[in-house]
């Protein structure tokens, strides 16, 4: 679960450079309206009429990062670094292309031991109505590669409903999407539910170890509810640090906040819930909050004694839940993370902690009924 300090490191030494590469140098001339040799027109997806979500400063800083270039609060480097993993960011938009391609320039290589680079760095594409849309295809490529150009779909012309997810664990310095020349695009219908659903956490809320961009939870619900998410996981760096309670009370349009980062606080998580719900009260007192108490990991399962202690962290998070509500605090709610994985927990993920596609499907499953009970959805 733990990021290695020198991937950290390595994030910020190398991401000026490339933003300054790429978001002032190819960007700033992609075509607009010109075919290249193959008939391909390529556009920048932070121009209308495209959508992009899952950065909520990306209207001032222009570059693919889940928090701001120079934070009003001071970072620790591990999630100063992970801020430009684009896990949970999306492009929306409508096409009557008969072929759609993304050409896209990472901040580094692949390279995680349990986790495909399809996952990792890779873009997925669904098609389809939203609040329906159907899985289509994952970009694959040389996994030493940093930069690739695929095609992702091919079809009739006829008008579609396009969502590409970024990836999960890498950096995207520039990415550019492809369409038939001649072709239309337009913007997407406004989502079906108004406000962003925030979801602060770790590893797994970051979409560990995901095989497909898709797959991360977040991404799921975000398809199923048509809805607004932004995904702020930081792999092994959701320690319920007051800096990021005051950077989500930034995010505006805020209709829920979900604090799942029991996994990476363990023990502190008494010491730090408090505080945390207590910053972001001091911004909007109403602000409904879903705290989840963390999944089970396998090894748990087979030490009584070492499962005890999660199940204690659990009901602390429940007590401290209906502690608030019985003060009057009527928008804070618990949902138990033991509940998420199904019926066999152990077979969910990856490494006994980081779900499979099977476990981020079950715990979207779990989850998607308490956002719709306390946001009326």
């Amino acid at each position: 679960m733990k990021l290695k300090l020198l991937f950290a490191l390595f994030c910020l030494s190398v991401i000026p450079d490339i933003w300054s590469q790429e978001i002032g140098g190819r960007d700033a001339d992609m075509p607009t309206g010109t075919a290249d040799a193959d008939g391909i027109v390529w556009h920048d997806p932070r121009t209308p009429p495209f959508r992009i979500v899952g950065f909520p400063w990306i209207g001032k800083d222009k570059v693919y990062r889940r928090l701001p270039i120079t934070p009003s609060w001071k970072l620790g480097a591990a999630v100063d670094g992970l801020a430009s993993s684009t896990a949970g960011g999306q492009i929306h938009f409508q096409s009557d292309s008969p072929r759609i391609l993304v050409r896209v320039q990472l901040l580094r290589a692949s390279g995680m031991d349990h986790m495909p680079a399809t996952g990792e760095s890779g873009f997925d594409l669904y098609v389809g109505t939203p609040g329906a849309q159907k899985y289509f295809r994952t970009a694959r490529f040389d996994a030493s590669a940093t930069s690739y150009e695929v095609s992702l779909f091919e079809g009739t012309q006829e008008n579609r409903h396009f969502t590409l997810n970024f990836p999960l664990y890498n950096g995207v310095g520039s990415v550019e999407v492809g369409v038939v020349e001649g072709s239309s695009i337009t913007a997407t219908p406004a989502f079906s539910h108004e406000g962003r659903v925030v979801v602060y956490g770790t590893s797994i809320t970051q979409g560990g170890c995901a095989a497909r961009p898709g797959m991360a939870y977040t991404n799921i619900l975000s398809r199923r509810l048509d809805a607004d998410f932004v995904n702020l996981g930081f792999s092994g760096s959701g320690l319920g640090e007051p800096a990021l309670a005051h950077l989500i009370n930034e995010i505006e349009g805020k209709a829920l906040v979900v604090l799942d980062y029991e996994a990476n606080a363990n023990e502190s998580i008494r010491e730090t819930l408090g505080p945390f719900v207590d910053i972001l009260r001091e911004e909007d007192s109403a602000l409904p909050v879903l705290v989840i108490s963390k999944i089970p990991y396998a090894a748990e399962l087979n030490h009584p004694a070492v499962y005890q202690v999660a199940r204690d962290r659990a009901q602390f998070q429940r007590r401290f839940v209906e502690q608030r509500r019985a003060a009057g605090d009527a928008n804070i709610h618990f949902l138990d993370g033991e509940t998420l994985l199904g019926e066999r927990p152990d077979e969910g993920t990856v490494d006994g902690v980081h779900p499979t596609a099977l476990g981020f499907m079950n715990m979207a499953n779990g989850i998607e009924p308490a956002i719709r009970s306390i946001l009326k959805w």
